[in-house]
């Protein structure tokens, strides 16, 4: 059995938005569907020595309730489900089709193969990738996603442990992808130890968007279009 369906996958997480409908006008979660199946034991399972550094008031089991209770920067022990292309900047219209591809080829792994176990860190520079010492699997680019081209996350709302996020890639702005017939955006997408975690993540890229508004509205200059979903 490969390891993201033996200890890291909630298939339960599937059940939790049966009935709903998943548009831009739906993509805040109810209260009562955050709530069904919530076992604190579990999540206590999940998050203890997962979460690096919290900054803040709240512990790794206390749900945020807005951008406003998560502080940076923040770190979390990720696994790395990987990068497909996305076809726009933002929406859960072009997550859905890339996360699901990601969790049927994580789901397809063979016995022994693991995810990339990595530590994602997020602050107002932006998102940075980094390599753990228990890591077998370098399957991954370590680095920063700057802020400015980082333009959407979201906590997904089948697989509520999984985080995306959209980025636009370099391409974009000389043309050649789409020349090519190909779209600039890249979808990539992590595995949260829980989903306290997972909303803490989109929390926290929320505050880090938050502030990068500000500083470019104290430079007086544009600011490029940034959503996020919570």
């Amino acid at each position: 059995m490969a390891e993201l369906q033996s200890d890291s996958w909630d298939h339960s997480d599937q059940v939790e938005v049966m009935g709903v409908s998943v548009t831009e006008s739906s993509l805040t979660m109810p209260e009562s569907l955050k709530m069904r199946h919530h076992d604190p034991n579990r999540e206590k399972r999940y998050s203890n020595g997962s979460l690096v550094s919290i900054d803040g008031p709240k512990t790794m089991n206390q749900e945020p309730l807005s951008p406003e209770d998560v502080n940076l920067p923040q770190s979390f022990v990720v696994k790395y489900l990987g990068k497909r292309e996305a076809r726009g900047l933002w929406g859960i219209k072009n997550t859905r089709k890339p996360v699901d591809e990601m969790v049927n080829a994580a789901k397809s792994l063979k016995p022994g193969q693991q995810l990339p176990h990595i530590q994602l860190k997020v602050s107002e520079e932006g998102v940075v990738l980094s390599d753990l010492p228990q890591n077998v699997n370098k399957n991954f680019t370590a680095g920063l996603y700057p802020i400015d081209i980082v333009s959407y996350g979201v906590q997904d709302v089948v697989y509520t442990r999984v985080f995306a996020m959209i980025v636009v890639t370099e391409t974009a702005a000389s043309g050649a992808a789409l020349r090519d017939g190909r779209f600039p955006f890249e979808c990539h997408a992590f595995v949260c130890d829980s989903r306290i975690s997972a909303k803490r993540l989109t929390f926290a890229l929320a505050t880090s968007f938050q502030a990068y508004s500000r500083t470019v509205a104290t430079k007086g200059e544009k600011v490029k279009p940034k959503k996020i979903c919570y």
